[in-house]
């Protein structure tokens, strides 16, 4: 007797059967498992990197309006710099320093002396004041 033809008949076709069902059932299986490792894996690439990115994209934000203030204030240097190189501006600054031009006279005006002995506010007497030249 073979095996295809036992004592019942086709003994082994329903062996053959449950055989397939259990290829067919690890079949499923695999593919089951198969599809969780790739959502598993499109979900590590997908929401790991996202604090990161929200991170990112905060700095970029808060570098970008830096960058536009450091514009801003590199146009208001340059503009300084063009007025102060008008010959106008130079004469300007040169006077503010003390330079003149040939020809004209230099006056340095002094500063009131300041008051050397502590005078009083009411001071009866007006003209030791102005004996002592203060105030």
């Amino acid at each position: 007797m073979s095996r295809v033809d036992g004592p019942r008949g086709r003994r082994d076709g329903v062996g053959e059967e449950t055989r397939r069902r259990k290829v067919r059932l690890g079949a499923r299986f695999m593919v089951g498992a198969a599809l969780t490792v790739l959502l598993v894996g499109v979900l590590f690439v997908a929401v790991l990197p996202t604090p990161t990115f929200l991170e990112q994209r905060s700095d970029t934000a808060r570098l970008e309006s830096e960058l536009s203030e450091l514009e801003a204030e590199r146009s208001e240097i340059q503009a300084e710099i063009d007025r102060l190189g008008t010959d106008s501006e130079i004469e300007a600054q040169a006077r503010r320093n003390g330079y003149v031009q040939p020809g004209e006279e230099a006056y340095n005006i002094l500063p009131t002396p300041i008051d050397p002995i502590g005078l009083p506010e009411v001071w009866p007497f007006t003209g030791v004041e102005q004996a002592m030249g203060v105030r």
